[in-house]
């Protein structure tokens, strides 16, 4: 039986600071098993396809046809093992086979939600087919990915792509190349080779992290494509693991069961074999938000984006390895939202931007700044000439930077000014 989806748009967008857009989901294990059947292959005979893809907040957008839809916008996500569609709107119409329903379970502090679950589908990208592909539909768009990526996202998609090819994300070009799954890659001359663990479809590398106190702790992170932050550490799985000295609560993203919260702090150092990288934060989500995934692979948290994007990451599923050389951007800073508000884009597509949330004790608090205001020129310069991640840049330059804002408040017109500033 073939079934027509068109879903709703939800109107109501929340706060989201998006260190973590989707941990892991948590599905029964007969319903992992159904990946054994799927099959996704190159529908010529070429040995190599690349796609470019979009960056926003540090993650992978990339096209994707599900039977006879049209061109939809998939987050690449090396940490999720089942395709997601997490929304369609007015406009977006899904034809689905053999559907039923599933109760589904990740990671936050709620319970588990409704989703429509589908065998037998197509699964379309330029130059790759997947046939018996295995689809699920979320009843609720708790992600609300569009309103916080400035554009429509559709769903997630991830171990799909990373088990049938050899990944190559080229961050500096934006670009994904995907290579036939026995081919022998040459490692670049600045590459360094790393093993892979591949465990119930989630890879996991093997870090080390050095502490304020000065003590090294090796760790073992599952790289998460989908997480926009640069690691998430897990208190609870090592006795050594510490918090920083100075730390801030925050509202670490949205999980499949409900909201993340924590504590984000910086860590001295973070190293993959040769390469470290100095003074970075780290999140510390709460033991409530995280305690579905702490008996997983006996594992100390993630390794996401905000580390990934230094790189040129070759991704080699089939051979168990990992392949890393730096790029232009591996010596850059790290900063961590140092204006102290979020921003919404409520018209996904166009570049209309309104405050969503405003952290106290803040450059951003400090200014007047508050939620519900629409931004309407940052330093001379219109926002609505401005993509999302233009606009991020802005708020993302070094500490100590001055941003004079006009924005839009009850029909007036108000101009403040801030300082950037770095407060953890």
């Amino acid at each position: 039986m073939s079934v027509s989806y068109v879903v709703f748009v939800m109107t109501r967008f929340s706060r989201f600071i998006l260190l973590c857009l989707c941990f892991c989901l948590l599905f029964s294990e007969a319903i992992g098993q159904a990946f054994a059947s799927d099959t996704v292959y190159f529908t010529s005979k070429r040995k190599s396809i690349t796609i470019p893809f979009k960056l926003v907040h540090n993650l992978i957008i990339i096209p994707v046809q599900i039977n006879d839809s049209k061109q939809l916008n998939f987050i690449l996500d090396s940490g999720v093992k089942n395709t997601l569609i997490t929304r369609l709107h007015y406009s977006d119409s899904l034809s689905l086979h053999e559907s039923g329903r599933i109760s589904i379970q990740g990671l936050g502090t709620g319970h588990e939600i409704e989703a429509l679950y589908s065998k037998g589908n197509y699964m379309r990208m330029p130059g790759i087919m997947g046939m018996n592909h295995e689809v699920y539909v979320l009843m609720e768009d708790v992600f609300n990915l569009s309103t916080r990526m400035g554009m429509s996202i559709h769903g997630i998609i991830g171990y799909d792509i990373f088990r049938n090819f050899i990944v190559k994300i080229n961050y500096s070009s934006k670009t994904l190349t995907l290579y036939r799954p026995d081919l022998k890659l040459k490692i670049p001359k600045k590459g360094e080779v790393y093993p892979l663990h591949i465990e119930n479809t989630k890879a996991y590398v093997e870090a080390g992290v050095r502490q304020h106190n000065g003590d090294s702790i090796k760790v073992k992170l599952v790289i998460d494509t989908g997480a926009s932050h640069s690691v998430s550490l897990y208190l609870p799985t090592n006795d050594r693991l510490q918090l920083p000295p100075k730390v801030m609560e925050a509202y670490l993203g949205r999980g499949l069961s409900g909201d993340i919260n924590g504590k984000i702090g910086r860590i001295n150092s973070f190293s993959l074999g040769k390469y470290e990288l100095q003074d970075l934060p780290a999140s510390f989500p709460d033991e409530e938000s995280i305690k579905a995934a702490l008996n997983l692979a006996n594992r100390n948290g993630n390794l996401g984006s905000d580390i990934l994007k230094r790189f040129t990451v070759i991704f080699d599923y089939p051979h168990e390895r990992m392949i890393l050389v730096p790029n232009r951007k591996y010596r850059d800073p790290f900063y961590y939202n140092m204006t102290g508000f979020e921003i919404s884009t409520p018209l996904p597509g166009a570049n209309f931007y309104i405050v969503s949330h405003v952290i106290d004790d803040s450059p951003a608090k400090e200014s007047g700044l508050l939620p519900g205001d629409q931004l309407i020129n940052i330093n001379g310069r219109d926002c609505k000439e401005l993509a999302l991640d233009e606009l991020l840049e802005l708020f993302d330059t070094k500490p100590g930077r001055k941003l004079r804002m006009r924005l839009k408040r009850d029909s007036k017109l108000v101009n403040v000014e801030m300082v950037l500033q770095s407060r953890i």
